[in-house]
């Protein structure tokens, strides 16, 4: 196996750890789809340097406290995760429904948190995704919100279709930008994952551009139809409002210390 292979079977690892708080030996082998003679080897190298830790059953594994005092050094983008977290659970107990937050991440949305609910049936775990922009609620919001050049450079590229709502085409994807910048928000019907319907709402810096976004959304079976959805899009922005005032103070620092990753200031 070689050194990049072995790194990116950690990360896969540890993004399968991360999920739902934690999870089982057969869950991860599961999940990653590898020998399960493998992730067990991988997983007690990743437990000897702190990047995982058993359960207090001792059936499962965790993120490690290595691996959380690592990521506690980049403190503005978990700062973020931290603050949105209590307004994205009292959305979630208010509708049923699942949360994420997202960032711009180049020419994708990046799902950085999400908050499930107690529902018999829900979506999957985003957390860790790149989405490519046009395919996901969150990426009408930062593409719409790109200047003109920069959303001509991105209708350059070939426009992946993923379902049969997917807007891969350039003349259809410009309308729809301008609905979004018109409405506010951003709906997905099932653009990328044909199951999920939802709405995204962008969370603003003091300059007036998108730092991140809040997703709310749920299986299309019993989601209603985008006119019909009026509370739900109005709860969803207010939330995205509420954190963007409570980030105020972090937002530029934020902003200066995530300049890389950020879409709106890519370079032409």
């Amino acid at each position: 196996m070689s050194e990049v292979q072995s790194v990116r079977r950690a990360f896969d690892i540890l993004a399968a750890v991360s999920r739902n708080g934690g999870a089982s030996l057969s869950e991860i082998v599961a999940r990653v789809e590898l020998p399960k003679s493998t992730v067990s080897r991988m997983l007690s190298t990743l437990e000897a340097v702190g990047a995982v830790e058993r359960n207090d059953d001792r059936d499962g594994f965790r993120i490690g406290h290595a691996l959380i005092s690592l990521v506690s050094h980049a403190p503005y983008a978990r700062s973020l995760v931290v603050v949105a977290r209590p307004f994205l659970q009292e959305l979630a107990e208010a509708t049923g429904e699942t949360l994420t937050l997202c960032v711009p991440d180049g020419d994708y949305a990046h799902y950085v948190d999400q908050i499930d609910t107690p529902r018999a049936l829900q979506v999957r775990s985003w957390v860790g995704q790149r989405l490519p922009l046009h395919a996901c609620s969150d990426g009408k919001l930062y593409l719409a919100h790109r200047s003109p050049a920069q959303i001509e450079r991105y209708l350059k590229q070939p426009l992946q279709r993923f379902t049969p709502t997917t807007l891969a085409s350039p003349t259809a994807l410009r309308r729809e930008l301008r609905a979004v910048r018109r409405k506010g928000y951003a709906w997905t019907n099932g653009e990328f994952d044909p199951d999920v319907v939802g709405v995204a709402a962008p969370i603003y810096d003091d300059d007036g551009r998108i730092l991140a976004s809040v997703c709310l959304f749920g299986p299309a079976f019993r989601w209603p139809r985008e006119e019909q959805a009026g509370h739900l899009i109005q709860a969803t922005c207010q939330t995205a409002g509420r954190i963007g005032q409570r980030l105020t103070g972090n937002a530029i620092r934020f902003k200066a210390r995530n300049r890389g990753a950020m879409a709106d200031f890519s370079a032409e």
